[in-house]
């Protein structure tokens, strides 16, 4: 196996019309799990399946003794996959949770179902440190907007911080704020012209800050939305528009963070960090230290 690059497998699930649903296994080689899923999503497409999307993924070339299938199929030095696809009836009433991009269920066995995972939120009242708590969970086809609705919801705001992931490449947590992106409006245009770098990117959480009441806004590295606020009238307020936009409060509330065995990753045309840092200092972000 060439240790020089990555090896993954994804399991993508799409349509072959309106009427028939898919999942397809493919194996791909590439300089990181983005990149290897990029060409398991043309190959897909290549071969029929309409809007595929990742379900499940693995790296394969940190296992010590993982072999291919006997029936998989060589498309070329870097891309295999398995000959037969698993059909099924689309029924319109039925949904399935789709993990956003920069997040995938891993293949070993979870501690819940994945199907208990739903469109929904939960919310919390004021703790011992004053605040109140919200958390979202949306399906891939909506988070972005989501985000962009939530962002609105927010009194006017002041901060704009992104956290970078220590387990992206392996390096220390870091904070960057962007000292030029205080508005609502150039944050959103910012994030809308980033996206593949920000929003779909599974090592970073993305903070925006209002003076009033102390409220962050986030979307963390598990893709979820979260607010905290130690003013009721923000909470609540928000909590209303959320509502309005057709998410529902929930006790069994379950998300892939906890739970679920799941990779993070960037797509293939995000930034690399290196990259990304150098992108954020040009845009006249600033480094915090924090550690």
């Amino acid at each position: 196996m060439n240790k020089t690059r990555e090896f993954w497998y994804f399991l993508l699930q799409g349509t072959l019309d309106d009427k028939t649903g898919v999942y397809s296994n493919y194996y791909t080689y590439g300089t990181h799990c983005g990149d290897c899923l990029s060409k398991a999503m043309k190959t897909a497409e290549n071969e029929g399946v309409i809007k595929p999307v990742l379900i499940e993924t693995c790296r394969l070339d940190d296992l010590e003794s993982f072999e291919l299938p006997e029936n998989a199929v060589k498309i070329n030095s870097d891309i295999f996959m398995l000959p037969t696809f698993s059909t099924y009836e689309l029924k319109g009433e039925e949904t399935e949770f789709t993990p956003p991009t920069g997040i995938a269920f891993g293949t070993d066995e979870n501690e819940y179902e994945t199907d208990l995972i739903k469109e929904c939120f939960v919310a919390y009242n004021k703790n011992d440190n004053g605040i109140f708590e919200f958390e979202l969970v949306a399906d891939n086809s909506r988070l972005i907007e989501t985000y962009f609705n939530a962002i609105d919801f927010l009194p006017a705001t002041d901060g704009f911080w992104i956290f970078i992931r220590d387990h992206w490449e392996n390096e220390q947590t870091e904070l960057f704020a962007g000292k030029d992106l205080i508005s609502k409006e150039d944050i959103i245009k910012f994030l809308r012209f980033n996206n593949e770098s920000t929003l779909k990117n599974g090592f970073i959480d993305i903070v925006v800050h209002s003076k009033k009441g102390e409220t962050n806004l986030t979307l963390d590295e598990h893709k979820k939305i979260q607010l905290h606020t130690k003013d009721e009238s923000v909470f609540n307020e928000f909590i209303g528009k959320i509502v309005g936009i057709g998410f529902e409060q929930t006790r069994d509330y379950y998300n892939i963070e906890f739970g679920y065995y799941h990779w993070h990753y960037r797509t293939d045309k995000s930034l690399g960090r290196t990259e990304f840092k150098k992108m954020l200092r040009e845009q006249n972000f600033e480094q915090i230290n924090i550690n």
